[in-house]
């Protein structure tokens, strides 16, 4: 469902509750108006029987009651005449139709009930409706004076002809309104469809591009109240142009790796099958086992690169304790350590567990990567010293190699970057994927955590891992 529609079908249950309502209040005015205009008729009528009633009582008894002329405004209306009654106190019939005492027994206190509806000195009274021998009939009655007696008039009429009035009224009110509302839906729809334009224009505009195409979306094909959203598209598109950018620079320089060390496994292998048994044989075959061990690694470590670079969307976040993690790394690298001639030393927190929250393989190998950099760089009989800190949470790994030059600190983090860096012992250039500390850079990332590299005390590198804080880990990612 289009954005338009969406709007309108949210628009349509106020539209129609407002239709009802306002169809309500004019059926209403209408009822309304037709009984006031009824009881107009009805008071008038009231007030000349009043008035020629009061004559006859008080003047001449032989008066004719009611006049001749009063006789045929009350029957103006052959079908539905006016009809009337009055009584004394006694409600004993005076004069009119007897048929319709019923109505003012019925009804002794609507005087009360139904007070006059204009001002003071108007003789426009309320009337009230009641049914006569099954026919709706409108009744004004009243109560007045003369000399010392009282009577009560009550005058009827039947409501048949204002209820075919009320009726049509009220047909050709709802045809109106139903019409109003037809037309407002109408005119909303096309109001939602001609906003809406601007966005088709540019769901045609991006339909049109390629899947390569990520230049930025133009600002004009859309109107100014999503302005701000272009610019975020943008923004991203922006940060993808640059991510694809480095996917590719990483799958070029992957390739170019591995096709190197793949090479030199083919080149060995068939140099292997054509030599004779002996020590060349033997030497060919320890640089073949050699080059599948660094292409295994490099295998490795790219997988372990892409694995980091996904954590933020598939690894599981646990609570980890730095003092545990670091010690099961630290015994693993022992024998590397040893093989090297290297002082290695592990100081943890004394305080107790430093916990933090991630990916505790994956930190892991963060921890790794930077000890078995330690250890290569660092020379023959050299230290290297791994400290866990507890604030902020983190760790450090200091060597007493050659360091890293300021100009090269930020680069070094980067794919494929290494230090073209000799062995101090060998005078043979020190191996390594270039891999190690990308990895290191992507797990801090992940994890929320920041990783540089100073001058250390001991004349080396050394490397600052800090993450945030336990509770503010576990807010982010979602672990108690």
């Amino acid at each position: 469902m289009n954005l338009a529609a969406r709007l309108l079908e949210w628009l349509v249950a106020p539209l129609l509750s407002i239709w009802l309502v306002s169809l309500g209040i004019s059926l209403m005015s209408a009822r309304n108006t037709v009984d006031t205009i009824l009881d107009d008729g009805l008071s008038s009528a009231a007030t000349v029987l009043i008035s020629e009633w009061q004559s006859k009582v008080s003047g001449n008894a032989d008066v004719k009651f009611p006049s001749d002329s009063t006789r045929q405004w009350l029957n103006v209306v052959r079908d539905m005449p006016i009809t009337y009654l009055i009584v004394d106190e006694a409600n004993v019939p005076q004069s009119g139709d007897p048929d319709l005492l019923p109505l003012l027994r019925e009804t002794a206190d609507a005087d009360l009930q139904f007070p006059t509806m204009a001002a003071a000195g108007s003789h426009v009274r309320a009337g009230f409706n009641t049914v006569l021998e099954d026919e709706a009939m409108r009744v004004v009655r009243t109560r007045f004076g003369v000399g010392s007696r009282t009577f009560v008039v009550g005058v009827v009429q039947s409501r048949e002809r204002h209820a075919v009035l009320f009726r049509v009224g009220t047909m050709h009110e709802v045809l109106a309104q139903s019409v109003t509302l037809l037309v407002a839906f109408f005119l909303l729809w096309y109001g939602l469809s001609y906003v809406s334009q601007p966005l088709r224009s540019l769901q045609a505009y991006l339909d049109e591009r390629g899947a390569e195409d990520l230049r930025p979306l133009p600002e004009q094909l859309a109107p100014a109240e999503i302005a701000p959203l272009i610019t975020s598209v943008n923004a991203l598109m922006a940060r993808l142009q640059a991510s694809f950018a480095a996917q590719k620079r990483f799958i070029a320089n992957a390739a170019h790796q591995l096709r190197t060390p793949l090479a030199a496994l083919r080149a060995q292998s068939d140099l292997l099958q054509h030599m004779p048994d002996g020590a060349d044989r033997d030497q060919a075959l320890k640089r073949l086992i050699a080059t599948g061990q660094r292409a295994s690694h490099l295998a490795t470590q790219l997988l372990t690169l892409v694995r980091a670079e996904s954590a933020g969307t598939t690894s599981e976040r646990v609570p980890v304790d730095l003092n545990a993690l670091c010690e099961a790394v630290a015994l693993d690298v022992i024998p590397q350590a040893l093989a090297r001639e290297i002082d290695f030393a592990l100081e943890t927190y004394p305080g107790g567990p430093v916990e933090i929250v991630g990916d505790e393989t994956l930190l892991g190998e963060m921890i790794r990567n930077l000890l078995d950099n330690a250890f290569k760089y660092t020379p023959v009989h050299g230290s290297v010293i791994l400290v866990v800190r507890a604030d902020p949470p983190g760790f450090t790994v200091e060597d007493s190699g050659p360091g890293v030059p300021e100009s090269e600190q930020d680069r070094i983090f980067a794919p494929f970057a290494r230090l073209a860096l000799t062995d101090a012992n060998t005078g043979a250039p020190i191996p390594g994927t270039g891999l190690g500390l990308a990895i290191v850079r992507e797990v801090a990332d992940t994890h929320d955590a920041a990783v540089y590299v100073e001058r250390a005390a001991l004349g080396g590198a050394r490397f600052v891992v800090s993450f945030a804080s336990a509770e503010r880990q576990s807010a982010v990612s979602g672990v108690a």
